[in-house]
């Protein structure tokens, strides 16, 4: 590969870079660097849809399984509490439009919607279970604390509030749960290197048919990825996940379910389909734990008048620093 100035290749990368949240503003680096800052006073459109598979012979509990998709997001859906073989699919649409107030600082929103099938083996008899719904609303925030600078990593702290959830067998409530995280990362010629930690704290909701509340356990992850750019067309990616996700407590009740922690394997793309829209793929899969596979492809679109070239872009960073 030829040697291009660092300031290059990060361009490079940063227009390669696709969206793929499972459900959410950014994804996983360093296949979406771009996608974590928009730019400003334009909009990006985020498309994703995830699909998620699980298969457990356990005994499952009352409770929440909660679904992994990328850089500490998840979505909760409830356990079929029974003995027996479960198998679940989980097809997820997310929507979300985000705007740039500044070079460093942008807010949006987003939503999720999903369709889920468990179908639960027992005693030679099968039970099959299914759901279509209008999953949730986000607003979400980032800003760049760091970027080019001499000394210290690119990095990022981001916010997401749910203002409106609507999970399956819980009554439909407002601000349930907030995320907070931080991400950093650095380029050299042409690897990128990113890490990424959040903290989602889920708060105490009301069931829908029964008397009663449910505290849904909060989560802590830790993802880290390596990118390699191929070319200025394809970024691969690929890294490590670990989160710790608190049990489930009941009120009222001496039922609960176990902190637990687990670790992923995580491997993607990137695809330049043109100068407005990217493509991703990725590909979470269980190390350890139960927690299942997820597979994403996204797509991040820029809206409006397109940012000028990366050519532009260089002359404009080197008269700066000149």
């Amino acid at each position: 590969m030829a040697q291009y100035p660092k300031f290059v290749i990060h361009l490079i990368l940063l227009n390669t870079a696709g969206l793929l949240t499972a459900p959410y503003s950014h994804a996983d680096l360093p296949l979406t660097i771009e996608s974590l800052t928009t730019d400003k006073g334009r909009f990006k459109l985020d498309t994703t849809v995830s699909y998620f598979n699980q298969n457990s012979s356990n005994l499952l509990s009352q409770g929440s399984t909660n679904i992994d998709l990328g850089d500490g997001r998840s979505i909760t859906i409830p356990n079929m509490p029974t003995e027996g073989k479960v198998n679940t699919d989980n097809l997820i649409a997310t929507l979300g439009l985000r705007y740039g107030i500044t070079e460093d600082w942008e807010v949006g929103v987003k939503a999720n919607a999903l369709t889920l099938e468990q179908r639960l083996e027992h005693n030679g008899k099968v039970t099959t279970q299914s759901d279509d719904r209008f999953q949730d609303i986000l607003l979400t925030t980032q800003y760049q604390l760091t970027k080019n600078h001499n000394s210290l990593p690119d990095s990022l702290v981001f916010t997401e509030l749910s203002v409106y959830d609507n999970t399956q067998g819980l009554k439909s409530d407002y601000l349930t749960s907030a995320l907070v995280g931080s991400t950093i990362y650095t380029v050299n010629d042409p690897i990128a290197l990113s890490l990424t930690g959040t903290y989602q704290y889920n708060g105490n909701r009301d069931f829908k048919e029964s008397i009663g509340k449910v505290d849904i356990g909060d989560v802590f992850s830790l993802n880290g990825s390596v990118g390699f750019a191929v070319n200025p067309d394809i970024t691969l990616n690929t890294g490590v996940g670990w989160r710790m996700v608190k049990g489930d407590k009941f009120d009222n009740s001496d039922i609960s379910s176990a902190k637990y922690t687990e670790t992923s394997l995580n491997v993607g793309l990137a695809y330049a389909l043109n100068e407005r829209s990217n493509l991703t793929a990725n590909l979470r899969t269980a190390v350890s734990g139960d927690s299942g596979s997820t597979l994403s492809l996204g797509m991040t679109t820029k809206l409006g008048k397109l940012p000028p070239p990366i050519s532009e872009q260089y002359r404009k960073h080197k008269q700066q620093t000149q």
